[in-house]
């Protein structure tokens, strides 16, 4: 019987390495990997879907629009038995569609004794174009030394941000491992990492040398032999190669365990690619990626995170920024950043969002015009008019009169757009800071006695302007 316990399933947003495959730019490639858990006797696999995005067809604008896919995958005991048949759909913008470009699938469940046949297929939702590939699995008839080798283009440490993987990534351990269905290295990611899990009952000590072949079986390169003492029960042997300055072509990274008096070896298969295509990809990758929210917070600073996040306040519902403090990694705050803004896109299917462009080139337009004599120290965003800009944009139209008589000067902005607002703005200084003196927008405080700083004249002329009597209005009778 096939004990399928979990299917998990998510498309990826992959790492350059894991997201590229070679040989045919439009073929579905599939792996697994092994794993053995004694209290059941049952081997756990991890599979690998990688699903070519030159074979999808975008709805819609080729450069906007979004490529849907369905996955079906089948699993059939050796008599030919169907026991398990599972079906997903899965989604991507379709500015990632490019030569060598991947979406990942992970499929993680568990098999008892024998042999088994994994099949995959995969349609395009746009053409019905379909693809077909699949991998022969045999769960362990017994407790093995090893697990299979797992070889991936990036493994980190998890940290206390890491509650769950992030999409493309599974977890051994402490570890968090980037999948690929088969590993693609390139001159600007040259290391190779390598996990394999022990079965040893009693603590022993390992050895374990690395080796990389070519097609005709030629070793390349191998290290010295390495020690390590392994716990009861046994434990993780991983590692990392870097492989600097291979040519590019097709390999197999070996790695050779003496466990006990015995030697067991274990192979995975990996390209390298060439460098001029790698740094061309690169160049496409990342600019479609920096449309993106992710993409446009994955190149600034922990500063400049922090600078991002500051004006969310305009914008934010009440306590929606209380989980964003200075003392989170970047990496959350990076995460938390981009979750902010897909809340707000008005087009999630594509993967520009435009809610953030225009916010932030208005957070720019306000630091530039709106900083204003004596507030330095203070961004433009942070004055009354810039942030009311930050907020609401460009007004339809605009009063501006320099000082009349003991009137200061003063500007009135007007917006017709949903229910119409407008601003009124003073500069009591003299020196070009604009205070806001009042508005009919409820959300902002204006002073009381602003018609007495104007005088009736102004106050007329702006009540033509907005075309609302001022002089009766709930701001103040008396001039």
């Amino acid at each position: 019987m096939v004990s399928l316990k979990s299917l998990a399933i998510g498309l990826a947003v992959l790492t350059p390495a894991a997201v590229q495959a070679p040989g045919d730019p439009e073929a579905l490639a599939v792996s697994a990997v092994r794993f053995y858990r004694p209290d059941g006797g049952q081997t756990q696999v991890k599979a690998f879907i990688q699903i070519p995005y030159m074979s999808l067809e975008p709805a819609g604008d080729p450069s906007q629009g979004v490529m849907t896919y369905h996955v079906n995958v089948r699993v059939k005991d050796s008599t030919g038995l169907e026991l398990v048949q599972n079906g997903w759909d899965g989604h991507a913008p379709a500015a990632v569609r490019q030569p060598g470009a991947w979406a990942l699938e992970i499929l993680d469940f568990a098999v008892v004794p024998g042999r088994y046949r994994v099949d995959v297929e995969v349609t395009d939702s746009v053409s019905g174009r379909q693809l077909e590939s699949g991998i022969d699995i045999e769960g362990f008839r017994s407790q093995p030394e090893l697990s299979d080798l797992l070889l991936a283009p990036q493994v980190r440490a998890a940290g206390a941000d890491d509650t769950v993987p992030a999409a493309g990534e599974i977890r051994r351990g402490h570890l968090l491992i980037t999948g690929a269905a088969e590993v693609l290295l390139t001159p600007l990611r040259t290391k190779a990492y390598y996990l394999l899990e022990t079965y040893n009952q009693e603590g022993d000590s390992v050895g374990l040398s690395v080796s990389v072949k070519d097609t005709a079986g030629k070793a390349i390169f191998s290290t010295p032999p390495s020690v390590a003492r392994l716990p009861q029960g046994g434990g993780m042997l991983t590692g990392a190669l870097d492989l600097t300055g291979l040519p590019a072509g097709r390999y197999q990274l070996t790695t050779q365990i003496t466990l006990q008096g015995r030697t067991f070896e274990r192979s995975a298969p990996f390209n390298m690619a060439e460098l001029a295509a790698t740094v061309a990809k690169a160049a496409e990758r990342r600019e479609a990626e920096r449309i993106t929210d992710a993409g446009y917070f994955a190149e600034m600073s922990e500063e400049e995170l922090d600078e991002a996040e500051d004006p969310l306040s305009l914008i934010a519902k009440s306590s929606e920024l209380s989980a964003y403090s200075k003392d989170l990694s970047v990496r959350a705050k990076r995460r938390f950043l981009s979750e902010f803004w897909s809340r707000r896109d008005p087009t999630p299917e594509t993967p520009r969002n435009e809610k953030r462009e225009q916010f932030y080139a208005a957070i720019g337009y306000a630091n530039r015009h709106f900083r204003e004599a004596g507030r330095s120290v203070l961004p433009g965003w942070k004055t009354d008019r810039g942030r009311v800009y930050a907020k609401y944009g460009v007004a339809e139209e605009v009063l501006r009169r320099s000082q009349q008589g003991t009137a200061p000067p003063y500007e009135v902005w007007r917006y017709a757009k949903g229910k119409g607002k407008y601003y009124i703005f003073a500069d009591r200084t003299g020196y070009g800071s604009y205070d806001l003196i009042a508005s009919d927008d409820k959300s902002e405080t204006g002073i009381p006695t602003w018609q007495k700083i104007l005088g009736l004249d102004v106050v007329q002329d702006i009540s033509r302007f907005v075309g609302v009597d001022l002089i009766n209005a709930t701001f103040g009778e008396n001039l």
